[in-house]
């Protein structure tokens, strides 16, 4: 990997580093768009989820439709803003739209804070690998260390281009090479699908209904987790900035109906080689290290080669964590604080960023987690309060900073709340608590659009859309600041 973006290492301009120039084209993008999706945690946290209740896991491929769906409908107008003045993260163009320094740092905050602990599962997903891989030689700790110190080097020296390039890379390795292991595993372990889903119809009949054995949450739970991760699933600013490195709305398009088709494929052999491997004790005694003991079981040329396509996704998925990060760092905060700092100043906190992460979240995977999954799912319960702020921001003329601002804070407060104090309603009804926070931040956004008319700003903005937009005008690329009054 470090040699096919060898090129890329080195950039010079803030603008290469954030958006790689807005160069990308639809092959790219897709793949780009698939590993925010298919993480290297996928074979652990989700490993553990599909090993353990099998069904409930197909959640995924739900909450992918739709997340592309909420992809397709907020490329046009993130892609023309973006290029035309040149506007370089998802907090920016937020803080643009609203005309708020406060909208763009809360949403840059809110980013951050929701996406570390996915940066944090992908961390401990490969000091697994590594520790599996050697036979216990490496323990997990010093795994974790040597993959942190490979991303932490090309993410600081490439940027987007190199996160991007590498995406390509690691996700032809992850689909094709990780279908065809698991479908060796299939046939060599269970007969083929046949057979397998016959032994499993036989002796585990409750793998293939919801929720699975060993539990009983209520239907809206299931409801409830693909509505917050599939409306959640592209505000990730590790995803929806790579927008703004599309080289054009049409390349977006084609990328969101693209991605679901491949993923729903690929996903699908992962749970069904899931549910079957829970047929074996051994798996059950380590959920989360289930299919890696598989691999093991098949021989060194396996366990190596399941090791490379999770470390592949895991890289992917790290490394555009954390440029996403320091990007916003650099961006959304030192750049707002003081609008004199230089490009090359710029380069440079958001490299300094890069390092003060990993460590952080190095220091923190070391504490025992439990099941991933929920950590992951947990996270929805607080970006998804970004979904009101974007969605209504670009096709609502009427929402404003008032109405953003309070109801983010108070949609996030109702959220957390509920998920930490877990009042019975929680379970007993299913809904989980980010659907809560999510139905207030669209109340008050709302009620605080009808308190005001939109200003002459969101008019012009509106108008100037629909010209390039409806006329399918090429975009004027700019490279200055977006203007926040």
């Amino acid at each position: 990997m470090l040699f096919i973006i060898r090129k890329n290492l080195g950039v010079s301009s803030f603008e290469d580093y954030a958006t790689a120039s807005r160069s990308f084209g639809f092959f790219a993008l897709t793949f780009s768009v698939l590993a925010t999706w298919i993480v290297g945690a996928m074979y652990t946290s989700w490993a553990g989820m599909a090993v353990t209740y099998g069904f409930t896991a197909l959640y995924c491929i739900a909450y992918a439709i739709i997340t592309m769906i909420v992809m397709y409908y907020v490329a046009p107008k993130t892609y023309i803003w973006g290029a035309k003045y040149g506007i370089k993260t998802q907090s920016e163009l937020l803080g643009f739209r609203y005309q708020s320094k406060t909208v763009r740092m809360l949403t840059g905050i809110w980013g951050i804070v929701f996406t570390i602990p996915w940066l944090i599962v992908e961390i401990v997903t490969q000091g697994y690998v590594f520790e599996y891989a050697s036979g216990g030689l490496i323990p997990q700790f010093w795994g974790m260390v040597l993959g942190i110190v490979v991303v932490a080097i090309f993410v600081s020296l490439g940027g987007m281009r190199s996160v991007v390039t590498a995406n390509v890379f690691q996700g032809l390795i992850l689909i094709f090479g990780g279908t065809a292991l698991m479908i060796y595993f299939i046939y060599k372990y269970f007969g083929g699908f046949s057979s397998g889903f016959d032994m499993v119809a036989n002796e585990y009949p409750e793998m293939l209904t919801y929720p699975g054995p060993g539990w009983d949450p209520p239907t809206p739970y299931w409801t409830s987790i693909v509505i917050l991760s599939g409306l959640g699933g592209f505000l990730w600013p590790w995803a929806y900035n790579k927008l703004f490195a599309s080289d054009s709305i049409r390349t977006i398009k084609i990328s969101a109906l693209l991605a679901p088709i491949i993923y729903a494929i690929f996903f699908s052999i992962f749970v069904f080689t899931a549910i079957f491997i829970h047929s074996y004790d051994q798996t059950l005694s380590d959920v989360q290290g289930a299919f890696l003991w598989l691999a093991s079981e098949s021989g060194p040329i396996a366990l190596g080669f399941l090791g490379v396509i999770i470390m592949a996704s895991s890289v992917g998925t790290v490394s555009g964590i954390i440029q996403a990060i320091s990007t916003t760092v650099s961006r959304d905060f030192a750049q707002v604080i003081n609008r004199n700092i230089s490009d090359k100043r710029a380069i440079n906190i958001a490299r300094i960023s890069v390092i003060a992460i990993s460590l952080i979240s190095l220091l923190i995977g070391t504490a025992d987690l439990g099941l991933m999954v929920f950590l992951a799912l947990f996270t929805y319960d607080g970006i998804i309060l970004l979904f009101p702020v974007v969605i209504l921001g670009l096709y609502w003329k009427r929402a404003n900073k008032e109405g953003a601002i309070i109801g983010l804070i108070a949609g996030t407060a109702l959220s957390m709340f509920l998920r930490f104090f877990n009042p019975i309603f929680i379970e007993s009804w299913g809904w989980q608590p980010g659907v809560y926070g999510l139905a207030l931040c669209f109340i008050i956004m709302i009620v605080a659009g009808y308190m005001k008319k939109p200003g002459v700003f969101v008019e012009k903005l509106w108008q100037d859309t629909e010209v390039l937009y409806t006329k399918n005008v090429k975009v004027p690329t700019s490279k200055s600041t977006s203007r926040v009054s």
